[in-house]
């Protein structure tokens, strides 16, 4: 099982020194509720739709996703 990290620990923000850009930004969207119902819609979508609807999440949100 997983141990929740405790945020309120002395050491809690040593965590981030390590982070750059697109960690940051992809801890933002990790919990964006507004994103997640977004990424959720667009991989449900049939399978005929679903590329386009990736694509049109990731310019909205500015993501860049590796083949």
């Amino acid at each position: 099982m997983n141990q929740a990290v405790d945020w309120q620990s002395p050491y809690f923000p040593k965590i981030f020194e390590l982070y750059d850009r697109a960690d940051f930004a992809q801890e933002f969207l990790r919990r964006s509720p507004t994103y997640r119902r977004a990424y959720r819609s667009a991989r449900a979508a049939p399978t005929a739709l679903r590329a386009a609807r990736l694509t049109t999440l990731a310019r909205r949100w500015g993501l860049v996703f590796r083949p």
